[in-house]
């Protein structure tokens, strides 16, 4: 199956600290854990050793890797919003929708608020959802080699200013949110901001040629049917603190528009 790519690093940033972040901890967690190496080493029979025995040398511990940049603080989110629009689908929601499918202890964790597709157009019987805290992806397989994989993302580290270049926005019917769409090397994808926070969407197939990918046709028909969210336990205790900072709907346009140089 093609590897998707984390497209909210190709957004704004650099790259998103969420995914090395993980990996950083499990690399130290398995080196705090996991059996220590050892090696014999034979000791001559006129050493000064007592007992003149083999002595078990132990290999030297790594330490935990380090991010070459400081993180930005999470990025504020309009909680308010979300919040209200969870509050008008929970009365309409279909039993076979993803938000009442989905595993509620992975949703709980996850400190953003969780956009979701209406029952529809899109296939979530084999969605599988993967948290981080401050952001999260959403793989859902579709029939015909198709994945669509949605992640959202607060958590960046700074880019220099100019280093990501600007790309045209699309206005989608149905969806309030410019949107900028790119052809990558196995689909499309696409990224825009909902309640202060990044989204992308990845549409990989196994065949390019194939009717859905194209073009951004199906992508474009996709996006427009992400219209639910889900607000889990940790976002909603966050949404019940009182805000650090306003929070700009436009801020990730901001950042393509940067004029390279400064």
């Amino acid at each position: 199956m093609t590897q998707h790519r984390n497209n909210w690093k190709q957004a704004v940033v650099a790259g998103t600290i969420a995914g090395a972040f993980v990996a950083a901890q499990m690399v130290h967690a398995q080196s705090q854990t996991a059996p220590t190496a050892t090696t014999t080493r034979p000791v001559a029979a006129s050493t000064t050793v007592q007992g003149a025995q083999n002595r078990p040398v132990t290999a030297a511990r790594l330490p935990p890797p380090t991010l070459l940049r400081k993180a930005l603080p999470p990025a504020p989110v309009q909680w308010q919003a979300a919040i209200q629009l969870q509050a008008r689908n929970t009365q309409v929601r279909r039993p076979n929708s993803l938000a009442l499918t989905l595993p509620r202890a992975q949703l709980d964790q996850i400190r953003l608020p969780v956009v979701l597709p209406r029952a529809g157009l899109i296939d979530t019987a084999k969605a599988k959802l993967v948290g981080f805290g401050d952001a999260y992806a959403l793989n859902m397989p579709q029939p015909k080699g198709k994945q669509l994989t949605m992640y959202g993302n607060r958590s960046f580290v700074q880019a220099d200013r100019g280093a990501i270049s600007s790309r045209p926005t699309v206005k989608l019917a149905g969806v309030p949110e410019d949107i900028r769409i790119s052809q990558i090397e196995d689909g499309w994808t696409a990224t825009f901001t909902r309640y202060g926070v990044v989204y992308s969407i990845d549409l990989s197939c196994d065949d390019n040629a194939s009717p859905d990918c194209a073009s951004d046709a199906y992508l474009r028909k996709a996006i427009a049917e992400f219209t639910d969210v889900s607000v889990g336990a940790e976002a909603q205790n966050e949404a019940k603190a009182p805000p650090k900072a306003q929070v700009s709907p436009n801020w990730l346009n901001q950042i393509f528009t940067a004029k390279k140089g400064g």
